[in-house]
């Protein structure tokens, strides 16, 4: 039985294996209240997207700003990402946008590394997942979380690293380790980012 917490809409999800009656398992959920009630309050503020907020990007902080009156689409612009539409669309609009700056960066960044080691990637998917921030395929497909394109650089190097080091080493053994230090300087300094911070990352848009 397993209770986890969705960072994305503060819910508690409870899985059970197939021969565990709910009663049971609610029981056990029911037994879990001082963790869970911990586990939330140390959930880390929403930043919803909004007209004036400010988001990072990359190292980079940008503020958000709704454009009505223009017709371009998103850009940034003077330090800030401008929106241009019907406010009513402003999130959607920015995320689509944050969604495709994030696979063209992740697919250059897939595509640089890959080269390295004399493999290459066969294509590069961004979905919002909440279990793992990238993973590959057995035909060399990479996938990567959307959101580390509002982690800092080094975490967004560590990741690409990781999932093209799998290009070859299909485990986390040894040698896969040593594949991933070959391709990144940063694996120890991310690892220890996205222990403390990955979570947040979820908590934005």
């Amino acid at each position: 039985m397993i209770v986890r917490i969705d960072p994305k809409t503060d819910g508690v999800k409870l899985t059970l294996p197939w021969y565990v009656a709910e009663s049971e398992g609610l029981s056990f959920l029911n037994s879990q209240t001082t963790w869970l009630r911990r586990r939330l309050g140390k959930l880390t503020p929403r930043i919803a997207f909004a007209d004036g907020v400010e988001i990072e990007i990359l190292d980079e902080t940008y503020r958000v700003q709704s454009r009505p009156d223009a017709k371009r689409g998103v850009w940034i612009e003077d330090g800030a990402i401008h929106v241009s539409g019907r406010p009513e669309h402003m999130v959607r609009r920015l995320t689509d946008w944050l969604k495709a700056e994030a696979k063209k960066k992740l697919s250059a960044l897939s595509d640089e590394k890959a080269a390295q080691i004399g493999k290459t990637v066969k294509r590069v998917t961004v979905r919002d997942t909440t279990s793992r921030w990238g993973s590959c395929t057995h035909d060399g497909a990479l996938n990567y979380s959307w959101r580390l394109i509002m982690a800092p650089s080094f975490v967004f190097d560590f990741i690409v690293a990781h999932e093209v080091a799998h290009l070859i080493e299909r485990n986390h053994g040894p040698n896969f380790h040593l594949l991933v230090d070959q391709l990144t300087d940063e694996a120890e300094r991310a690892e220890a980012w996205l222990s403390v911070h990955g979570a947040k990352l979820h908590r934005i848009g």
